[in-house]
């Protein structure tokens, strides 16, 4: 698997989580701080630390795991975050000592999920929260735009969540479930599977949607235009009917 993620990959992972991060991040931090205010924290799949960076004081331990040992690096430089290098179920951590664990758009990517989340829940104090956000295999857009659907990103993305199959797989485990709910939209960058796959069919060849790019003004100024208006629409009623691309989810750990 290696192949498929490579330099251009975690660059551009590693670019999105650290560009505005306080922004980037603040729904995510204040979702966890209405939980906890300090203690012990493993984010999981942490890449270059931008999330972790936004908790980094006296309040909070820090704690990641990352797979690519320079972007481990330069999470730790980032955070001050002890940070593992390798497969989450290969982490040496102890049982009961974390306060809140987060699974941001991961869980999708390993081979055994359920063994991961039994590692979680090890390593959560009873009374800790996991907060846990995958794509909707169940969304709106996925019905839509099928094998096309960026939620899919083959052959990175191994298991794919409905809320269902999430909320079976965690109760099964013995997690509780605090909130779940679906949000976001990946319509933009489904759009742009569906155009690679148009042109590609002419004979041009595109840059692979990892592959960070530069856009000029004009352009980022229309994108931000109809990602405020159309989508911003489309992703709100899909919210309210529960049909978001994205789940987004807290477990607790039962005392």
């Amino acid at each position: 698997m290696s192949y498929h993620y490579d330099d251009d990959y975690h660059q551009t992972i590693a670019i999105g989580g650290e560009q505005a991060a306080a922004s980037r991040w603040q729904r995510q931090r204040d979702l966890i701080l209405g939980f906890r205010q300090s203690g012990s924290i493993l984010d999981i799949g942490c890449s270059s630390g931008g999330f972790l960076g936004t908790l980094k004081g006296k309040a909070w331990k820090l704690y990641g795991i990352e797979m690519e040992a320079s972007t481990a690096a330069k999470a730790r430089a980032n955070s001050g975050a002890e940070v593992f290098v390798g497969d989450a179920v290969d982490a040496p951590f102890p049982a009961n000592g974390f306060d809140a664990i987060t699974c941001f758009d991961v869980l999708e990517h390993v081979y055994e999920p359920r063994q991961v989340l039994m590692k979680v829940l090890e390593w959560l104090k009873p009374g800790g929260i996991f907060y846990i956000v995958v794509p909707n295999i169940d969304s709106w857009e996925s019905r839509f735009f099928g094998s096309y659907w960026y939620g899919l990103e083959l052959p990175r993305h191994l298991s794919h969540f409905s809320q269902r199959s999430l909320r079976h797989l965690t109760g099964s485990l013995g997690f509780e479930e605090t909130s779940l709910i679906t949000r976001t939209s990946y319509v933009e960058r489904s759009m742009g599977y569906v155009c690679s796959r148009v042109v590609g069919s002419v004979g041009v060849s595109l840059d692979p949607p990892s592959k960070p790019r530069r856009r000029g003004i004009p352009w980022r100024a229309a994108r931000k235009a109809i990602r405020m208006s159309l989508i911003a629409a489309f992703a709100k009623s899909a919210s309210l009917a529960g049909s978001g691309a994205s789940i987004e989810a807290v477990f607790t750990k039962r005392s």
